[in-house]
């Protein structure tokens, strides 16, 4: 399963590789078309947008934890034509409701935010079905479908939007707009390619499958909206006691460090939740926990020197990925790239909670969590800025992984890989010491020396591991008939 997993991993490669790189592309095009005030609007009202989304996702969660059962069962129609009714259902009454809110409180914001809110609703709506539909291809580890679709949406609806500013002279708005288009052309063949040769029942609610689906994913949902609110909070706050500017000067320094650092979770929880799932209900509790413990060493391996190398090169990073008006914003990059480990490190102990479907007490650490880090908001915020912001994110976030970690192992404990962290941690050190010189000041032209030490930290945390004997003997193999294909080419 370990060999499935990392295959699965290198299809889903691109379907985050390239959304990155746009994400790299977008944020400097973007920093220099906007103000930090423009951009500041823009971030809170996409912060909605994925708040609505999350709300929605009780669906996407539900079809990744019983599409194997159903599938085993031989009911998968009458599993997707419930996913589907309950999809149109829960879309419009989350539009409805957030539609209402919004004209209650209109009085308290600007009208620029508020056009962008109603913007979002739209941005909402295709956004939860084409995770729905997503979410199906996943399940069915339709990978090379799954990846060419999240290429699609993010390289056009950035095009799309950059189009529109260009072209005709839009606003920020134009990036929503975008996201809209850009759904809409490919809702079609998405549709299509997910749900095909599945036979519909008749429109109706199975019950007893929309209580399973409930059971599990609305705690769920509702940590997931508390982690959200862990995340997105600090922006509010920013906007209310600092202002629009200070919230977008952190929006586009937190946005990298997150982005860079959550790519590579993402890439671990797309490649390894359906697995997962399959070997807790195929092979049982032993080789669960054998694969959790294998994926945590992974995880480790490849995202602590991520951390460290970011951090070590944030000003150059930073320089080059935005506008003059936001280069402050490399101070935040080192709290927030190990924050977001934090927080991808605690999913491997949570996953237990998931097999034995107790999500309730998930929901409950990460609303305490958030709740916290809300509290730690208002306190240090006023007085502090943007860096408490990032600041309280990561005592959060560290705090959630403490909770998990301790109360998850009562029920799945699997062996955590102390002694690969020590060598790993060893070898990021002797990276990161490398990689913050050149960074510091091999030239003077910044691109080169950020290049130079991307390429020349990966070569000596590879040595070092390697110097360290980090790699089993298969592993080793591995990575020579990796070489001798690279120089075959």
């Amino acid at each position: 399963m370990v060999k499935n997993f990392i295959k699965d991993m290198i299809k889903y490669l691109p379907a985050h590789i390239i959304p990155a790189i746009v994400s790299i592309i977008s944020t400097p095009i973007i920093t220099r078309f906007f103000s930090p005030e423009a951009y500041g609007n823009y971030s809170l009202a996409m912060a909605v947008v994925m708040i609505l989304t999350t709300l929605s996702g009780w669906l996407s969660m539900s079809i990744i934890r019983f599409y194997p059962v159903y599938e085993l069962e031989k009911k998968l129609g009458i599993f997707y034509g419930n996913v589907v009714n309950l999809m149109f259902i829960s879309s419009a009454v989350i539009t409805i409701a957030f539609l209402i809110f919004v004209f209650c409180i209109k009085q308290y914001i600007s009208p620029t935010l508020r056009t962008l809110m109603y913007l979002g609703v739209g941005v909402f709506i295709v956004y939860a079905i084409f995770e729905v539909f997503q979410s199906f291809l996943r399940a069915k580890r339709q990978i090379n479908q799954y990846s060419g679709f999240a290429i699609w949406k993010s390289m056009m609806g950035f095009g799309l939007g950059i189009a529109l500013v260009i072209l005709f002279k839009f606003g920020i708005e134009a990036l929503l707009w975008g996201a809209i288009l850009s759904i809409v052309i490919i809702s079609p063949l998405l549709w299509k390619m997910s749900i095909r040769d599945i036979k519909f029942v008749q429109f109706q609610i199975n019950y007893s499958l929309l209580k399973k689906m409930v059971t599990y994913s609305f705690p769920l949902v509702i940590g997931n909206l508390a982690a959200w609110i862990l995340s997105l909070s600090d922006r509010y706050f920013l906007e209310f006691f600092r202002g629009a500017r200070e919230v977008g000067i952190y929006s586009a320094g937190y946005n990298i460090a997150e982005k860079s650092i959550m790519v590579l979770f993402s890439l671990f929880a797309l490649a390894s939740g359906p697995i997962s799932m399959q070997i807790w209900e195929r092979d049982g509790v032993d080789k669960a926990k054998e694969y959790e413990s294998k994926l945590a060493r992974y995880y480790l391996m490849v995202c602590i020197p991520a951390v460290a190398g970011l951090s070590a090169l944030s000003k150059p990073v930073i320089a080059i990925l935005t506008g003059v008006q936001y280069h402050d914003a490399y101070k935040i990059i080192s709290f927030i790239t190990l924050g977001v480990l934090f927080l991808g490190l605690q999913s491997f102990f949570q996953i237990g909670f998931l097999f034995y479907k107790r999500t309730g007490f998930v929901t409950f650490a990460i609303s305490i969590s958030g709740l916290l880090n809300m509290c730690l908001n208002f306190i240090f915020i006023p007085k502090y800025g943007y860096m408490a912001a990032a600041l309280t994110t990561l005592f959060s976030y560290i705090f959630l992984f403490i909770l998990m970690v301790f109360t998850s192992r009562r029920i799945f404990s699997w062996k955590f890989p102390f002694k690969s962290l020590i060598k790993i941690s060893c070898a990021t050190a002797i990276m990161g010491t490398v990689v913050y010189f050149i960074g510091k000041g091999l030239t003077s032209v910044i691109w080169i020396n950020l290049a130079v030490g991307i390429f020349i930290g990966g070569l000596v945390y590879f040595l070092a591991l390697l110097w360290l004997r980090e790699f089993n003997s298969q592993e080793k193999k591995a990575i020579k008939q990796f070489f001798r294909c690279s120089t075959s080419i």
